[in-house]
């Protein structure tokens, strides 16, 4: 995996830090605005109170599709001015592998009936 299978984004926000530690990990207050799909299943795997806290996401799609899995990590930095350094960080749990890849890795036999 490289760093350009993942999604960054970074900002500045007018709250202290505690203010959105709570927002991030207080279940009743993240609800208010992560926008998740009705079939997303989200869990807290890490803390590092109050700098750093990172999610498990699930969504299962329709019946027999995949399960899709990426970690979403924030991380908090206090500012002089009493704001926030906020950034978000969402990865793919794994990336697959193309049939045709080339890398080292399992080998997969198939023989032809």
């Amino acid at each position: 995996m490289s760093e350009t299978d993942e999604l960054v984004f970074e900002t500045t926000l007018d709250a202290p830090p505690e203010k959105v530690w709570r927002a991030l990990t207080i279940p009743e207050y993240l609800d208010r605005w992560l926008d998740k799909p009705a079939d997303a299943r989200v869990d807290q795997i890490f803390a590092d109170a109050p700098n750093s806290v990172t999610y498990r996401w699930r969504e299962q799609g329709a019946p027999g599709e995949r399960v899709e899995e990426s970690y979403v990590t924030f991380e908090l930095s206090p500012q002089g001015d009493g704001g926030t350094w906020f950034r978000l960080t969402h990865r793919p749990a794994a990336i697959p592998a193309a049939a045709n890849n080339n890398e080292a890795g399992p080998v997969a036999l198939m023989r032809a009936a």
